[in-house]
């Protein structure tokens, strides 16, 4: 099995992707990991990605495509999450994969309501080592991360006005994706407590298996 996650920021794709990739046997492969751990080295390539991410937009294409396919490269099963995040991406991803003999199976697009991204975002502290998440006020700017000990800090794209921001890139780049994915996606109701979409993705991708 190969296939994709895709949603808006928010719709709790990492955490089902994570849950998926070890209920199929699949590497879990994250783009926002990857290039969070690029931007943690403080490469000349990572202060380039700290800039576009603190500004709001999306990382440009040739960086993601380079970080995602040195990854695919070394496994035969794998789920990627947050890739791809537009048209150009996904027909390259294809590009490759057929390269490699390694068709993608499908993709799963996981939905949520921009009012519920708004809301699950805001006030949300994130441990820039190992990416776990918690909202305030259960957890504090500078509480130590309970996965890595790693201090929580609250991102600046995780501000509402950069949120609403992200949502208007979201929606304009990834639109074209349900058309081209068409036969090969499957569209998950991501609303309801995380193990009600686990079942459901469950339920989906039982026909990959």
């Amino acid at each position: 099995m190969r296939i994709i996650f895709f949603g808006p920021p928010g719709s709790g794709k990492g955490t089902q992707a994570d849950r998926m990739s070890k209920r199929y046997n699949l590497h879990h492969l994250s783009t926002g990991l990857l290039l969070r751990e690029e931007i943690q080295k403080n490469s000349e390539l990572g202060k380039r990605i700290r800039k576009i991410v603190e500004s709001g937009h999306l990382v440009d294409d040739a960086i993601v495509n380079e970080e995602v396919f040195s990854k695919v490269k070394e496994y035969d099963r794998f789920l990627l999450d947050g890739y791809p995040r537009n048209l150009i991406q996904a027909e390259d991803l294809d590009d490759y994969l057929e390269e490699e003999k390694k068709p993608l199976s499908g993709a799963i697009f996981i939905t949520i309501p921009d009012t519920e991204v708004i809301e699950r975002l805001s006030g949300r502290l994130t441990c820039s080592r190992c990416g776990f998440t918690g909202k305030q006020p259960m957890y504090h700017s500078g509480d130590a991360c309970i996965r890595c000990g790693t201090a929580l800090i609250e991102r600046n794209d995780d501000r509402t006005e950069v949120i609403e921001q992200r949502l208007v890139h979201y929606h304009d780049l990834t639109k074209h994706l349900e058309k081209y994915y068409n036969d090969r996606l499957l569209i998950i109701d991501g609303m309801g407590t995380v193990d009600q979409v686990t079942l459901r993705l469950e339920e989906a991708l039982s026909i990959w298996e």
